[in-house]
C-alpha cells in the first residue's frame, strides 16, 4: 500500500499565464508547466519524455505544445504525442481556477501553498 497521496496546490493567478504561452512553477522537487490557449488552461509536467527538453517556453499550436528539441507534438488535454507513433505521453495534472487563483493537483506534491 501507498502512502503517496495527492495534494493541491496554488500556482499562479489566471493572469500570471499569457495567452499562447506557458509558465513554469517548482513545487517539491518537480517541475509543472501551466499553458494558456484560447483561453483554456492546462497544467503539464514540465519535461519532454522523449529527451528531457522544458516545454514551458515552447510554441503552441491547434491544442499542443511542440518539444523545440525534436519536434514532438504533445496534446495539452491529455500530454499524448501526436506525431511520433509510439512517443510517451507527457504528464498531465488536474487544474481548477478559483476566482483568479490557479490551482493544480499532484501526487505526494507538498509546499507552502498547500489548499
Amino acid at each position: 500500500m501507498s502512502d503517496v497521496t495527492s495534494h493541491t496546490v496554488r500556482l499562479a493567478s489566471v493572469n500570471d499565464i499569457p495567452e499562447g504561452q506557458g509558465r513554469e512553477f517548482k513545487v517539491g522537487d518537480r517541475y509543472v508547466a501551466i499553458f494558456r490557449e484560447n483561453g483554456e488552461l492546462y497544467a503539464l509536467e514540465d519535461m519532454c519524455p522523449h529527451a528531457g527538453a522544458p516545454l514551458n517556453d515552447c510554441p503552441l499550436e491547434n491544442g499542443t505544445v511542440i518539444c523545440v528539441w525534436h519536434g514532438w507534438r504533445f496534446r495539452l488535454s491529455d500530454g499524448m504525442c501526436t506525431n511520433v507513433p509510439r512517443g510517451l505521453p507527457v504528464t498531465t495534472f488536474p487544474l481548477t481556477v478559483r476566482g483568479q487563483d490557479v490551482y493544480v493537483t499532484l501526487p505526494g506534491a507538498k509546499n507552502s501553498h498547500e489548499q
